[in-house]
């Protein structure tokens, strides 16, 4: 819920020295979002008191008049647009230069042939209301020629607080000054309600609270002799205006003015019109009332009702009616402060689509001991705005009054949760701030927590708080010492593996659904061999879904006959999923297994041990890999051939995500072609089947005429060799240098390569042979091998520095393979 604060109001109640992006970016960090800022009036430049000396109409139009105004011993000629200004009549004049609020820099100007210094201002070009029909017309308190800022402000920075709902305390100007008095480490005030009693008794009237569980609280007081028709005063509409809200009158005004202040909405009701006294009541069946937007609404038991003795005045916490309403004859009036249940303010607004910003605040939950600074401070506006004389009594209803509830801290506990250390004179000091009494020494604290904070109701709430104003910008940016969810596990790593490697291959993912028809079984010619027993779902989408796969195998071929009916020639498809099969319960394991499913937790039987929980849930699940190459891979490219689909295409798939995987032919399921199938085999363990499809099966799944190969395996035992991984390579020239020796014929020349390779040289980045001769120049029974090798550093080489290189290789060749440097 949006409050609009003017920080003009604001600084009454507090002291600060901050820019407005200063404020809005601290409020943002430690409290609420700001969700605007906007401004009003004059924003720059000079308002000053002008008294009108002369007034007439232009010469050169019907719609403009022409002022001569007295600015304080200097005369200056305006044109003004409005008709209202009279001899002798004080106004506010803005001089040119100054800037408004959208930004426009006034100057002086030329209209209709005629010179204007300056502009006399409506009220809302001062941002008081947003009445813009004429010019402000000031009274006589007025000092012609002095700074209208002397007398209010006629510039307005207003920012817009997006409240959240757990805090309805911030929903007023003094929980706000609060909250921004905690935030900086200083003081606030509140303005101290001044009334003096001696007008007409509340007790004349009477109040009957019939729905006691609807409204805690309801407080009654009346304001007599109040001045009819009486407009509030311009500071008031000023603020009421700049909050966002409309001035009406007087009484209105003041108790609008309240609200904005304390965030408690308040009532007045026409004490003349008001019969007997107050009831507070659920409405009637076929009740009906009319509101003040003029809309005719039917109540019934659900809604609370604020009536008379006679009929229905106010629909609690929502809106008023049209009868006993204060209007420009109200003199004499009730006023009522009050707090409702919000669940009940809720229903009501939702059932009769009618939000208003009363009902905005009560549906959430107001503080019901405000009610009395609040009443106070309406009535003492009222008499001293209006001269009314207020009431010696109140009338009230609160039975169950609340209290302040204390709530626990422990400071280990604060460290613990904040990721930081918290002292314990640092918490007092904040919550202490914020309102709390906090009790306790060293370790443990505990907090009274006023009733305003009705969101402060647990532990973790209390550390909140102290969090958020000391900072949470502070706390360190450490990780904590225990493990985090979130990680992948080494088994999600390998299928994502999978995926990439199969996906780099020019294969395409499918995701198909784990459940499929009957016919699936007998296609793939698996009752051929007895392997019919799937897991059948009682409850199935369709009934082309009734049995769970036991292979993905058919997924993909119907996926592949799709693609083949939209003009596919073929292609490649695999999937990463799981496969069932029965595993009923151990016998004399169903109930066991029934409470399991149903509860989550095991209870072994008799001496039996607890069983494995997967036995239990009567399913096994499985992960495997399925691939399904069909027609043509891949077709030609200029610089490639076709590739069709194959047993050896996909038995070299199966060897890539399979290393060192065997292959015994012969021994496969039936839906694979006899001659081109086998079973895969991880050492030991049998990972799956590789294959042809059998040209019948092809043939029932619509692939009839393509090869088809494909495969399964199981995807825990994938292990897909190591992705490469880009290595930075040096930016710096090498060093080329060759060396030939001379050795007998028998030493091998590959043991002498790797020799030089395991020499442990940090700048020898290649070695390679590359002539080996035998012959004339050569003493016989031995050979001339030439090696060409490489330098590079993370610098530039020097040729000393290549020689040591060259040196120790020379001398390990010579010691390990008598061999000699040729020259």
């Amino acid at each position: 819920m949006p409050l609009r604060v003017p920080l003009s109001w604001l600084r009454e109640y507090l002291d600060f020295d901050l820019g407005v992006e200063e404020l809005v970016k601290l409020f943002t960090l430690h409290s609420q979002e700001i969700d605007g800022v906007y401004r009003l009036g004059v924003t720059g430049g000079e308002v000053v008191v002008g008294e009108v000396l002369e007034f007439g109409p232009h010469p050169n139009a019907d719609r403009l008049s022409v002022a001569k105004v007295d600015l304080g011993g200097r005369e200056v000629q305006i044109v003004a647009g409005a008709p209202n200004p009279y001899l002798g009549a004080r106004v506010p004049v803005v001089l040119p230069g100054s800037v408004m609020a959208d930004g426009t820099k006034l100057k002086k100007a030329k209209l209709r042939g005629l010179e204007s210094y300056g502009m006399m201002m409506s009220e809302r070009e001062l941002g008081i209301s947003a009445d813009h029909g004429g010019i402000l017309l000031l009274d006589e308190g007025y000092e012609v020629g002095r700074a209208v800022e002397d007398y209010f402000p006629v510039g307005e920075v207003v920012i817009d607080v997006d409240v959240t709902p757990n805090r309805p305390d911030l929903w007023g100007m003094i929980g706000v000054a609060r909250e921004l008095a905690a935030i900086l480490q200083t003081d606030f005030r509140i303005p101290e309600p001044s009334v003096e009693a001696g007008g007409a008794a509340t007790s004349d009237y009477g109040l009957r609270v019939e729905a006691g569980d609807l409204c805690p609280r309801y407080d009654l007081r009346r304001v007599s002799g109040l001045t009819p028709g009486g407009e509030a005063p311009l500071w008031m509409r000023r603020r009421i205006h700049a909050a966002g809200m409309r001035p009406i009158n007087a009484v209105v005004d003041a108790t609008n003015y309240v609200m904005l202040e304390t965030g408690q909405p308040i009532h007045a009701f026409d004490a003349a019109k008001v019969r007997e006294g107050i009831v507070v009541r659920r409405g009637r069946p076929g009740e009906e009332i009319t509101l003040l937007d003029g809309s005719t609404r039917s109540l019934d038991e659900g809604i609370l009702v604020i009536a008379d003795e006679e009929r229905g005045l106010v629909i609690a916490g929502v809106m008023g009616a049209e009868d006993a309403e204060v209007g420009p004859e109200t003199a004499d009036a009730l006023i009522e402060v009050a707090t409702f249940t919000g669940g009940n303010i809720l229903r009501t607004s939702q059932k009769l689509g009618l939000r208003t910003d009363a009902s905005g605040r009560f549906e959430r939950g107001l503080d019901p001991n405000m009610v009395d600074y609040a009443m106070e401070r309406v009535v003492g506006l009222l008499s001293e705005v209006t001269g009314g004389r207020v009431a010696e009594d109140t009338l009230s209803h609160y039975p169950e009054p609340v209290r302040p509830w204390q709530v626990p801290l422990r400071l280990s506990r604060a460290e613990l949760v904040l990721g930081m250390p918290v002292e314990a004179g640092s918490a007092t000091t904040r919550l202490a701030s914020l309102g709390c009494e906090v009790e306790g020494e060293g370790e443990s604290l505990s907090a009274t927590v006023p009733t305003f904070r009705r969101d402060l109701r647990r532990e973790a709430d209390l550390i909140e708080e102290v969090g958020r104003l000391i900072g949470l910008d502070k706390i360190p940016e450490s990780l904590p010492g225990v493990g985090q969810p979130g990680g992948l596990t080494s088994a999600q790593r390998n299928t994502r593996l999978v995926r990439r490697v199969l996906a780099d291959l020019g294969l395409s993912e499918a995701i198909t659904y784990p459940f499929g028809p009957e016919r699936w079984t007998s296609d793939l010619r698996m009752d051929d061999e007895g392997e019919t027993d799937t897991v059948r779902i009682e409850n199935p989408l369709s009934a082309e879904g009734r049995d769970l796969r036991t292979t993905v195998l058919p997924g993909l071929l119907d996926a592949a006959a799709r693609n083949r009916t939209f003009g596919a020639r073929g292609g490649g498809l695999f999937e990463v999923g799981r496969v069932f099969s029965p595993s009923p319960p151990p016998g004399g394991m169903r109930e066991v297994a029934l409470r399991f499913r149903m509860t989550g937790r095991v209870e072994a039987l008799g001496p039996e041990a607890e069983p494995n929980k997967d036995s239990l849930m009567g399913v096994r699940e499985e992960a495997r890999v399925g691939v399904v190459l069909a027609g043509t891979v891949r077709p030609a490219g200029w610089n490639v051939s076709e590739l069709r689909a194959g047993f050896f295409e996909a038995k070299g798939l199966v060897e890539r995500l399979l290393p060192g995987a065997s292959f015994e032919p012969g021994v496969a399921p039936a839906f694979l072609h006899p001659g081109r199938s086998a079973s895969v085999r991880a050492g030991d363990t049998v990972a799956g089947w590789v294959g042809e499809l059998h040209p019948e099966v092809a043939e029932r799944f619509g692939l009839d005429g393509w090869p088809v190969a494909a495969f399964e395996l199981d995807a825990g035992l994938c292990r897909p060799d190591p992705e490469p991984r880009f290595r930075p390579f040096v930016n710096v020239p090498v060093v080329p240098r060759d060396l030939a020796v001379v050795v007998d014929e028998g030493v091998p020349v590959g043991e002498m390569l790797a020799a030089v390779e395991g020499l442990g040289s940090e700048t020898l980045a290649e070695a390679r042979v590359f002539d080996v001769y035998a012959g004339s120049q050569v003493p016989e029974g031995q050979k001339s091998v030439a090696f060409g090798f490489v330098f590079q550093g993370e610098r530039t080489l020097t040729d000393d520095e290549v020689d040591v290189e060259m040196k120790r290789i020379a001398t390990l060749l010579s010691d390990e393979f008598a061999a000699q440097v040729r020259t």
